[in-house]
């Protein structure tokens, strides 16, 4: 099963091939995106972020436990495991309700049917 890696602090000139080819020394590389917004697209430079997926889970803990902290063209990179959307959402709705869940709410209806 393949595992996403979040990494944070890239150099600006970072191409997909270059932090493909760093990855592959631990594993197998699935894909490789550098994220870009639009004025780093205007001016050909990046936004110091990158997802890797790595095709095996076993190669992406020993990549994330290798490189994070590394220094990578001069540079200090951060690097874990990028979780799915829906963790995200999550992580997010439980620090809007304040760790409040759904569960509390279906029983606070529960309680209005039993009057």
């Amino acid at each position: 099963m393949a595992t996403t890696i979040y990494v944070e602090n890239l150099p600006e000139n970072i191409t997909e091939e270059r932090l493909k080819d760093v990855f592959a020394q631990i594993g197998e590389v699935q894909s490789v995106r550098i994220k870009t917004d639009l004025l780093s697209r205007l001016t050909s430079t990046t936004t110091g972020c990158g997802i890797v997926e790595m095709a095996l889970d076993v190669d992406a803990y020993r990549a994330i436990s290798f490189f994070e902290g590394a220094t990578f063209q001069d540079r200090k990179i951060h690097v874990k495991e990028a979780y799915p959307l829906f963790e995200k959402a999550k992580s997010m709705f439980d620090h809007i309700t304040d760790g409040h869940s759904f569960a509390g709410f279906i029983r606070w209806k529960d309680h209005e049917k039993s009057h």
